[in-house]
């Protein structure tokens, strides 16, 4: 519901239909919102995932920031960040979870992925060439109309102010707002779009942590009582070496003595018997 009209030479944006403004904001109950929404009140592809949600009454500037967008990301790149035709055949509740989870690929990317003929024609259309085109939106513009789509509105801008305080940046080659996301938020995403896998993962690294700690604290344990068996049967060597070298000594003295009984006798052959053993 966005036209160009041309006035005094200059091409002028109009908004042409305010009617869904007026009825989110008309005093209706959430049934009759709810039953609108299952009528898809509003154009899928340019609404925001708040304003998709099933019954839901909390839709402000924000909502609008994202239609913003998408209007954006389509001049952009030639198409909407999702398939109308796509969300059209997915029902109510397959709309609803592509609005809601999907990550919608950066202008640049999308521009990658389309057909050589049709990016040719995209490229001319914006009166440049598809690798001139693809350079010029990667970067600055790929991040200012992401953070205009962001699924977490308070991520987004808060005015449509914003949005275009950004652009101007960007155009006068200045630093933008927009930055890409940092890796803690996207895991954070990640992690909330998979709660089930993330969850099921999470369960099995714990089983394997557990059991891990349990065969090391089983290893130790058999470990110390290997080292002190050592210890015990060292000791016990040690013994009996001692008791062998104390025996023998011992065997020695009694024969020195026989000898000496023997020498005193007069035997001396007998006592040069027992010197030789």
């Amino acid at each position: 519901n966005v036209l160009v009209a041309v006035h005094d030479g200059v091409p002028v944006p109009k908004v042409i239909d305010f009617g869904i403004a007026k009825a989110i904001n008309a005093p209706l109950t959430g049934e009759t919102l709810h039953t609108r929404f299952d009528q898809l009140l509003g154009t899928p592809a340019y609404m925001s995932p708040e304003q998709a949600e099933r019954g839901g009454l909390d839709v402000d500037t924000r909502s609008d920031v994202y239609s913003l967008g998408v209007l954006l990301y389509e001049l952009l790149a030639g198409a909407t960040p999702f398939d109308p035709k796509e969300l059209s055949a997915s029902g109510p509740d397959g709309m609803r979870r592509i609005l809601q989870e999907r990550e919608p690929p950066l202008p640049s990317a999308r521009l990658r992925s389309l057909p050589s003929a049709t990016l040719s024609k995209t490229a001319e259309d914006r009166q440049t060439d598809p690798g001139r085109l693809i350079s010029r939106v990667r970067g600055d513009l790929d991040w200012i109309v992401m953070r205009a789509l962001e699924k977490d509105r308070i991520r987004r801008y808060d005015t449509a102010n914003d949005l275009a305080m950004d652009v101007l940046r960007h155009l006068s080659d200045e630093a933008i707002l927009a930055r890409p996301p940092g890796r803690i938020y996207l895991l954070g995403k990640l992690v909330r779009r998979n709660t089930a896998a993330f969850s099921a993962g999470a369960a099995v690294l714990l089983a394997l942590v557990a059991g891990l700690g349990a065969s090391l604290w089983q290893y130790r344990k058999a470990r110390v009582a290997e080292l002190h068996q050592a210890e015990l049967r060292e000791v016990a060597e040690n013994a009996l070496a001692n008791e062998a070298d104390l025996r023998q000594k011992a065997e020695s003295r009694e024969m020195l003595t026989q000898s000496v009984v023997l020498l005193r006798k007069g035997d001396l052959e007998g006592a040069s018997g027992i010197l030789d053993k």
